[in-house]
Protein backbone atom coordinates (compact mmCIF):
# COMPACT_ATOMS: atom_id res chain seq x y z
CA UNK A 1 0.00 0.00 0.00
CA UNK A 2 2.10 2.82 -1.40
CA UNK A 3 1.28 6.53 -0.01
CA UNK A 4 2.10 9.82 -0.73
CA UNK A 5 3.95 11.71 2.24
CA UNK A 6 2.88 15.20 3.11
CA UNK A 7 6.86 16.05 3.01
CA UNK A 8 6.40 14.87 -0.97
CA UNK A 9 3.34 17.28 -1.53
CA UNK A 10 5.04 20.13 0.60
CA UNK A 11 7.68 19.84 -2.23
CA UNK A 12 5.46 20.02 -5.49
CA UNK A 13 1.94 21.68 -4.57
CA UNK A 14 1.51 25.84 -4.97
CA UNK A 15 1.36 27.86 -2.08
CA UNK A 16 -2.12 27.71 -1.88
CA UNK A 17 -2.31 24.07 -1.58
CA UNK A 18 0.70 24.28 1.12
CA UNK A 19 -1.67 27.06 3.01
CA UNK A 20 -4.38 24.41 2.73
CA UNK A 21 -2.78 21.68 4.54
CA UNK A 22 -0.24 23.46 6.61
CA UNK A 23 -2.86 23.68 9.60
CA UNK A 24 -1.69 19.69 9.85
CA UNK A 25 0.82 20.89 12.70
CA UNK A 26 -1.39 23.48 14.64
CA UNK A 27 -4.33 20.30 14.39
CA UNK A 28 -2.37 17.87 16.31
CA UNK A 29 -3.28 20.91 19.23
CA UNK A 30 -6.63 21.92 18.10
CA UNK A 31 -8.17 18.00 17.65
CA UNK A 32 -10.56 18.44 19.92
CA UNK A 33 -11.82 21.77 19.61
CA UNK A 34 -14.90 21.51 17.95
CA UNK A 35 -18.15 22.67 18.54
CA UNK A 36 -20.81 20.06 17.92
CA UNK A 37 -24.00 22.38 19.47
CA UNK A 38 -26.89 21.07 17.10
CA UNK A 39 -30.58 22.09 17.42
CA UNK A 40 -32.70 19.08 19.03
CA UNK A 41 -35.64 20.28 16.42
CA UNK A 42 -33.16 19.06 13.31
CA UNK A 43 -31.85 15.90 15.34
CA UNK A 44 -35.52 14.56 15.72
CA UNK A 45 -36.21 15.44 11.68
CA UNK A 46 -33.53 13.03 11.01
CA UNK A 47 -34.43 10.13 12.66
CA UNK A 48 -37.87 10.63 11.73
CA UNK A 49 -37.35 10.99 7.90
CA UNK A 50 -34.22 9.05 7.34
CA UNK A 51 -34.32 5.07 6.59
CA UNK A 52 -31.74 2.34 6.92
CA UNK A 53 -30.25 1.41 4.04
CA UNK A 54 -29.25 -2.86 3.32
CA UNK A 55 -25.98 -2.99 4.16
CA UNK A 56 -25.83 -5.85 1.29
CA UNK A 57 -26.79 -3.15 -1.46
CA UNK A 58 -24.40 -0.61 -0.36
CA UNK A 59 -20.56 0.10 -2.34
CA UNK A 60 -18.00 2.43 -1.11
CA UNK A 61 -15.58 3.23 -4.07
CA UNK A 62 -12.13 5.71 -3.31
CA UNK A 63 -12.01 7.57 -5.79
CA UNK A 64 -9.32 9.62 -4.80
CA UNK A 65 -6.44 9.01 -2.51
CA UNK A 66 -3.02 10.04 -1.70
CA UNK A 67 -2.50 6.64 -0.47
CA UNK A 68 -2.68 3.88 -3.23
CA UNK A 69 -4.69 1.20 -3.15
CA UNK A 70 -5.11 -0.61 -6.31
CA UNK A 71 -1.62 -0.22 -8.72
CA UNK A 72 -3.38 1.18 -11.94
CA UNK A 73 -4.90 4.33 -10.57
CA UNK A 74 -3.58 7.69 -10.20
CA UNK A 75 -3.06 8.66 -7.21
CA UNK A 76 -2.31 12.05 -5.45
CA UNK A 77 -3.03 14.27 -2.45
CA UNK A 78 -6.50 14.21 -1.22
CA UNK A 79 -9.86 12.14 -1.44
CA UNK A 80 -12.83 11.51 -3.18
CA UNK A 81 -15.98 8.58 -2.65
CA UNK A 82 -18.26 7.34 -4.12
CA UNK A 83 -21.58 5.68 -2.33
CA UNK A 84 -23.74 3.57 -4.32
CA UNK A 85 -26.90 1.43 -3.03
CA UNK A 86 -28.34 4.06 -0.54
CA UNK A 87 -31.86 5.71 -2.74
CA UNK A 88 -29.38 8.00 -4.01
CA UNK A 89 -25.65 7.99 -5.47
CA UNK A 90 -23.18 10.67 -3.97
CA UNK A 91 -19.79 11.61 -4.41
CA UNK A 92 -18.03 12.95 -1.18
CA UNK A 93 -15.37 15.30 -2.06
CA UNK A 94 -13.53 15.65 -4.92
CA UNK A 95 -9.98 15.57 -4.75
CA UNK A 96 -7.73 18.42 -5.95
CA UNK A 97 -7.01 17.75 -9.73
CA UNK A 98 -9.92 17.37 -11.77
CA UNK A 99 -8.52 15.04 -14.46
CA UNK A 100 -7.26 12.50 -11.22
CA UNK A 101 -10.81 12.33 -10.36
CA UNK A 102 -12.60 11.91 -14.17
CA UNK A 103 -9.68 9.38 -14.87
CA UNK A 104 -10.42 7.13 -12.16
CA UNK A 105 -13.83 7.20 -11.69
CA UNK A 106 -13.61 5.85 -15.51
CA UNK A 107 -11.13 3.28 -14.44
CA UNK A 108 -13.73 2.19 -11.94
CA UNK A 109 -16.54 2.20 -13.72
CA UNK A 110 -18.09 5.46 -11.63
CA UNK A 111 -20.68 7.49 -14.17
CA UNK A 112 -20.14 10.97 -13.46
CA UNK A 113 -24.13 11.14 -14.86
CA UNK A 114 -25.70 9.02 -12.49
CA UNK A 115 -24.39 10.78 -9.80
CA UNK A 116 -27.20 12.58 -7.73
CA UNK A 117 -26.11 13.95 -4.95
CA UNK A 118 -22.36 16.19 -4.38
CA UNK A 119 -21.37 16.22 -0.85
CA UNK A 120 -18.26 18.77 0.04
CA UNK A 121 -16.86 18.13 3.25
CA UNK A 122 -14.86 21.58 3.56
CA UNK A 123 -13.07 23.94 1.45
CA UNK A 124 -9.39 22.88 1.32
CA UNK A 125 -8.12 22.38 -2.60
CA UNK A 126 -7.58 18.41 -1.90
CA UNK A 127 -11.22 18.32 -1.35
CA UNK A 128 -12.87 20.66 -3.89
CA UNK A 129 -10.53 20.83 -6.86
CA UNK A 130 -12.20 18.60 -8.79
CA UNK A 131 -15.70 19.66 -8.42
CA UNK A 132 -16.40 22.15 -11.42
CA UNK A 133 -15.10 19.27 -14.15
CA UNK A 134 -17.28 16.58 -12.13
CA UNK A 135 -20.36 19.25 -12.42
CA UNK A 136 -19.59 19.75 -16.34
CA UNK A 137 -21.01 16.16 -16.12
CA UNK A 138 -24.67 17.13 -13.99
CA UNK A 139 -26.98 19.07 -14.75
CA UNK A 140 -29.57 17.97 -12.07
CA UNK A 141 -27.69 17.99 -8.88
CA UNK A 142 -27.78 18.95 -5.12
CA UNK A 143 -24.45 20.28 -3.14
CA UNK A 144 -24.19 20.01 -0.18
CA UNK A 145 -21.77 22.19 1.76
CA UNK A 146 -20.57 23.52 5.13
CA UNK A 147 -22.40 27.46 5.27
CA UNK A 148 -18.68 29.01 5.97
CA UNK A 149 -17.57 27.89 2.71
CA UNK A 150 -15.97 30.40 0.18
CA UNK A 151 -18.46 32.35 -1.53
CA UNK A 152 -16.96 32.33 -4.66
CA UNK A 153 -17.72 28.44 -5.21
CA UNK A 154 -20.62 29.03 -4.12
CA UNK A 155 -21.56 31.93 -6.66
CA UNK A 156 -20.13 29.24 -9.55
CA UNK A 157 -22.48 26.62 -7.87
CA UNK A 158 -25.61 28.91 -8.29
CA UNK A 159 -24.66 30.44 -11.93
CA UNK A 160 -24.95 26.54 -13.00
CA UNK A 161 -28.57 26.56 -11.98
CA UNK A 162 -27.73 23.68 -9.59
CA UNK A 163 -29.24 23.13 -6.32
CA UNK A 164 -26.95 24.19 -3.30
CA UNK A 165 -27.80 23.34 0.41
CA UNK A 166 -25.92 25.45 2.99
CA UNK A 167 -25.28 23.09 6.12
CA UNK A 168 -25.03 24.37 9.56
CA UNK A 169 -27.45 22.61 11.58
CA UNK A 170 -27.13 18.42 11.01
CA UNK A 171 -29.74 18.20 7.65
CA UNK A 172 -30.58 15.12 5.76
CA UNK A 173 -28.69 14.41 2.66
CA UNK A 174 -30.55 11.49 1.05
CA UNK A 175 -33.26 9.44 2.67
CA UNK A 176 -30.68 6.99 3.68
CA UNK A 177 -27.87 9.65 4.63
CA UNK A 178 -27.19 13.16 6.87
CA UNK A 179 -24.72 15.57 7.55
CA UNK A 180 -23.28 15.88 10.63
CA UNK A 181 -23.91 19.98 10.23
CA UNK A 182 -21.20 22.13 10.79
CA UNK A 183 -18.68 21.48 13.10
CA UNK A 184 -16.32 24.22 14.04
CA UNK A 185 -12.55 24.34 13.90
CA UNK A 186 -9.47 26.80 14.17
CA UNK A 187 -8.12 25.45 10.85
CA UNK A 188 -11.14 24.58 8.97
CA UNK A 189 -14.89 23.97 9.56
CA UNK A 190 -16.61 20.82 8.06
CA UNK A 191 -19.04 18.35 8.27
CA UNK A 192 -19.31 14.45 7.58
CA UNK A 193 -21.59 11.95 5.92
CA UNK A 194 -23.31 9.38 7.90
CA UNK A 195 -25.33 6.89 6.24
CA UNK A 196 -27.76 4.69 8.05
CA UNK A 197 -27.74 1.06 7.51
CA UNK A 198 -29.54 -2.19 9.16
CA UNK A 199 -25.66 -2.41 10.50
CA UNK A 200 -25.03 0.55 12.28
CA UNK A 201 -23.92 4.21 10.37
CA UNK A 202 -21.48 4.34 8.20
CA UNK A 203 -19.10 7.60 8.79
CA UNK A 204 -17.43 9.21 5.92
CA UNK A 205 -14.80 11.97 6.79
CA UNK A 206 -12.68 14.45 4.70
CA UNK A 207 -9.91 15.43 6.81
CA UNK A 208 -11.80 15.06 10.55
CA UNK A 209 -10.37 18.85 11.28
CA UNK A 210 -12.86 19.29 14.15
CA UNK A 211 -11.45 15.47 15.33
CA UNK A 212 -12.81 11.78 14.36
CA UNK A 213 -13.27 11.27 17.92
CA UNK A 214 -15.93 14.28 18.02
CA UNK A 215 -17.30 13.59 14.42
CA UNK A 216 -18.36 9.89 15.76
CA UNK A 217 -19.92 11.48 19.01
CA UNK A 218 -21.75 13.73 16.76
CA UNK A 219 -23.11 11.22 14.84
CA UNK A 220 -24.11 9.31 17.86
CA UNK A 221 -25.76 12.04 19.63
CA UNK A 222 -28.04 12.17 16.47
CA UNK A 223 -28.77 8.70 16.38
CA UNK A 224 -27.84 6.68 19.27
CA UNK A 225 -27.01 3.69 17.27
CA UNK A 226 -23.87 1.27 16.78
CA UNK A 227 -21.23 3.09 14.39
CA UNK A 228 -20.18 0.20 11.45
CA UNK A 229 -17.60 1.72 9.96
CA UNK A 230 -15.63 5.28 10.45
CA UNK A 231 -13.63 5.72 6.65
CA UNK A 232 -11.61 8.81 5.27
CA UNK A 233 -8.76 11.05 6.20
CA UNK A 234 -8.50 11.26 10.39
CA UNK A 235 -5.96 14.33 9.64
CA UNK A 236 -2.77 13.31 12.64
CA UNK A 237 -0.32 12.80 10.49
CA UNK A 238 2.22 14.86 12.75
CA UNK A 239 1.59 12.33 15.71
CA UNK A 240 4.14 10.18 17.38
CA UNK A 241 1.86 7.43 18.67
CA UNK A 242 0.51 8.47 21.81
CA UNK A 243 -2.29 10.36 20.72
CA UNK A 244 -3.46 8.25 17.97
CA UNK A 245 -3.38 5.47 20.64
CA UNK A 246 -5.77 7.30 22.62
CA UNK A 247 -7.88 8.13 19.69
CA UNK A 248 -8.36 4.45 18.88
CA UNK A 249 -9.22 3.62 22.49
CA UNK A 250 -11.73 6.14 22.52
CA UNK A 251 -13.32 5.32 18.97
CA UNK A 252 -13.29 1.64 20.28
CA UNK A 253 -15.13 2.98 23.78
CA UNK A 254 -17.66 4.53 21.38
CA UNK A 255 -18.12 1.62 20.07
CA UNK A 256 -16.82 1.60 16.03
CA UNK A 257 -16.73 -1.37 14.83
CA UNK A 258 -14.68 -0.88 11.35
CA UNK A 259 -11.83 1.41 10.52
CA UNK A 260 -10.85 2.44 7.22
CA UNK A 261 -8.47 5.79 7.66
CA UNK A 262 -6.78 6.98 4.77
CA UNK A 263 -5.71 10.25 3.02
CA UNK A 264 -4.46 13.09 6.05
CA UNK A 265 -4.30 10.09 9.03
CA UNK A 266 -0.56 9.37 8.26
CA UNK A 267 1.57 6.21 7.99
CA UNK A 268 2.75 5.96 11.80
CA UNK A 269 -1.37 6.10 12.86
CA UNK A 270 -2.69 4.12 10.30
CA UNK A 271 0.23 0.88 11.34
CA UNK A 272 -1.60 1.95 14.50
CA UNK A 273 -4.76 1.50 14.19
CA UNK A 274 -3.96 -1.93 11.79
CA UNK A 275 -2.63 -3.53 14.57
CA UNK A 276 -5.06 -2.27 17.32
CA UNK A 277 -8.21 -3.07 15.14
CA UNK A 278 -6.80 -6.57 13.53
CA UNK A 279 -9.27 -8.49 11.40
CA UNK A 280 -11.92 -5.31 11.86
CA UNK A 281 -9.08 -3.04 9.94
CA UNK A 282 -10.05 -1.97 6.48
CA UNK A 283 -6.99 -0.99 4.53
CA UNK A 284 -8.62 1.83 1.74
CA UNK A 285 -6.76 4.29 -0.34
CA UNK A 286 -7.68 5.13 -3.99
CA UNK A 287 -9.09 2.16 -6.34
CA UNK A 288 -10.56 0.41 -2.97
CA UNK A 289 -14.29 -1.20 -3.20
CA UNK A 290 -15.80 -1.70 0.51
CA UNK A 291 -18.68 -3.87 0.10
CA UNK A 292 -20.74 -6.06 2.95
CA UNK A 293 -18.56 -8.56 2.00
CA UNK A 294 -15.74 -6.47 4.47
CA UNK A 295 -18.12 -6.45 7.25
CA UNK A 296 -18.11 -10.48 7.45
Amino acid sequence: MKRISRREVLKTTSHFFVGAIAGAGLNSVLQGCADTSSDQSAIDDIMKKTEMADIKNIKLTVLYDNVLYKKEMATYWGFSCAVQGLDKNILFDTGMYENTLMSNMLKLGIDPSKIDELVISHDHPDHVGGAMMFLENSSDINVSLVKSFGSSFKKEVKERGLNLREIDQPCLITKNSFSTGEMKNFTKNEHALVIRTNKGSIIITGCAHPGVVEIVEQTKKITNEDVLLVMGGFHIMNDLGTKTKKIVHRLKDLGVNFIAPSHCTGGEAIEIFSKAYGPKFINSGVGRIITANDFI
